[in-house]
């Protein structure tokens, strides 16, 4: 398998393959406004690359949103004290 690396701006997510993204072609992405997503992933292709990072964000962010439920009831009761 290879390892994909995700590149974001504003408007954008641009997949690379790591082995094939040189030095030069990152700092140009930075120059273009683009920023290294927290997220590298193996997989057999570009396709099954962006469905392991939508489903790790997907996962993320349902994790949080628990989290912030969880969080809610103590916090009001914390505030009412």
């Amino acid at each position: 398998m290879k390892t994909w690396l995700f590149y974001m701006n504003d408007i954008a997510v641009n997949v690379y393959e790591k082995k094939t993204l040189t030095a030069e072609r990152a700092k140009s992405l930075k120059a273009e406004g683009f920023h290294r997503l927290p997220f590298d992933t193996e997989a057999k292709d570009e396709s099954d690359a962006v469905d392991r990072m939508l489903q790790h964000f997907r996962e993320n962010t349902e994790a949080l949103a628990e989290f912030t439920k969880d969080m809610t009831i103590p916090a009001i009761i914390f505030s009412l004290l």
